[in-house]
């Protein structure tokens, strides 16, 4: 009979609740520390205090910053899957873009989710769905080569000189322009393979100018 009882009198495990109860405590405390004392009401024609300035509420202050951790995570999930070691130029162990862009879906669902609300609310509108070009392996070269001519001192939206140059990045923009160009040229349409050969030969002819400019009275040997 005791032990009928002790089973009688312990506490039921409830399975059809399936919230995280570990957070009860931290909300209390929050809602404790974001309800402030009943204020009197404002005299007529008062803005009602921290509406007209546009502030935000402590509460909405905690929302915001654990909208952010979240992102940051997911975020960080995305980087994990793609990370190429830049001492080594080895991919991590963990490299796979179909994992990555897992989580950037995810991330996508997210921001459709929650619309212009939270800190998404001050983020610029992104083009839609027919105004976006979709990705082809000519946009490599063009990103290749826009960075190139950008190290070399040349704002590539004018082409006219826009700043210091940096050889050595050029260099490397240059090379990695190259090794596309050897290894994946056959995959492109016709009209990016061209255009990577015009953008490879006048970044690689650019370079040999500034190069032989840098030198001691900018004269060509």
């Amino acid at each position: 009979m005791s032990d009928q009882k002790n089973q009688e009198s312990e506490p039921s495990i409830i399975i059809n609740d399936r919230r995280m109860r570990f957070d009860e405590e931290a909300a209390r405390e929050e809602s404790h520390r974001t309800e402030s004392p009943r204020a009197e009401a404002p005299a007529p024609g008062e803005s009602p205090r921290g509406d007209s300035d546009g502030e935000k509420s402590l509460r909405e202050k905690a929302e915001e910053a654990r909208e952010g951790r979240l992102l940051a995570l997911l975020s960080g999930m995305v980087a994990s899957h793609l990370f190429v070691d830049p001492a080594t130029g080895l991919p991590d162990e963990r490299f796979s873009p179909s994992e990555a862009r897992f989580y950037l879906d995810l991330i996508d669902l997210y921001v459709a989710a929650r619309g212009k609300n939270g800190i998404l609310a001050s983020l610029p509108p992104e083009p839609g769905a027919a105004e976006k070009e979709p990705p082809r392996l000519g946009h490599v070269p063009a990103i290749l080569g826009a960075m190139a001519v950008h190290a070399l001192g040349v704002d590539p939206a004018t082409g006219r000189p826009g700043g210091a140059a940096n050889m050595e990045a050029a260099r490397l923009y240059i090379d990695l322009l190259d090794f596309v160009a050897t290894k994946v040229a056959d995959s492109m349409t016709a009209e990016d393979r061209d255009y990577m050969n015009d953008i490879l030969y006048q970044t690689k002819m650019f370079f040999v100018r500034q190069r032989d400019l840098a030198r001691p009275g900018g004269a060509v040997p």
